[in-house]
């Protein structure tokens, strides 16, 4: 399930045009059980998680007050399993040396195929972690972002949207599900990558960004580089 969203912009966009299309995406799409977003400034990765739903969420606005970023994206949680919801489970996942941010939209199938060998490193119990685990060794393996997060759906099967962020950076789109496609698009100079909130038609367009032009449908198994 969930929703997301990545922000790429020449100029800082402020974290409350942010919040208003990631409530937007909450309110209109399968997701509301927890939310996070992942940042960079050229240097570091900043990140907040929270198990409430993004409307219900009383801290974000004072935690994340005077944010803005020109690189980022956000995860809107709605489990496929339920029993996963937890904080251990909160995406978007950063890596132990803070260099790689990742999230996943769908199920992978053959994540239980994989968590034996990734337990040392797990925290929670979602398939997505399994999945996050794997293209951390495909990316050490592969140093193509691209081709990395390709590997990983091709691995873990089912249905699996991704999105990855570097420190310095790099920031990627892989669309692999197909219940909830992925579409690129600008706004007022900001290039934006969405999940289109499991609706296959225009809605996201007419209700969440009104004003997109040079839209884009991202092809299954393909991954896309924010420029």
């Amino acid at each position: 399930m969930c929703e997301m969203l990545a922000i790429s912009s020449p100029v800082a966009v402020p974290i409350a045009d942010i919040l208003e299309w990631s409530c937007l995406l909450d309110e209109l799409g399968v997701a509301g059980f927890g939310w996070g977003l992942v940042w960079t400034d050229g240097e570091t990765l900043h990140h907040y998680r929270s198990v409430d739903g993004i409307r219900k969420d009383s801290i974000a606005s004072r935690a994340l007050r005077g944010v803005t970023w020109t690189r980022g994206f956000v995860h809107l949680r709605r489990p496929s399993l339920m029993s996963t919801i937890g904080h251990v489970n909160a995406q978007p996942y950063v890596s132990q040396d803070r260099d790689w941010a990742f999230a996943h939209n769908g199920f992978l199938k053959q994540h239980r195929d994989f968590r034996a060998q990734y337990q040392d490193d797990l925290r929670g119990t979602s398939d997505s972690e399994v999945g996050f685990q794997y293209w951390l060794r495909r990316l050490s393996e592969n140093p193509s972002l691209t081709g990395s997060l390709i590997e990983t759906h091709q691995a873990l099967g089912g249905n699996a949207n991704f999105m990855a962020l570097h420190r310095r950076g790099d920031l990627a789109v892989y669309a692999g599900n197909e219940e909830n496609p992925v579409y690129t698009f600008e706004m007022n100079g900001i290039r934006i990558a969405s999940t289109s909130l499991h609706s296959h038609d225009n809605f996201l367009f007419e209700a969440v960004f009104p004003g997109a032009s040079r839209i884009e449908h991202l092809p299954p198994g393909t991954a896309h580089l924010m420029p």
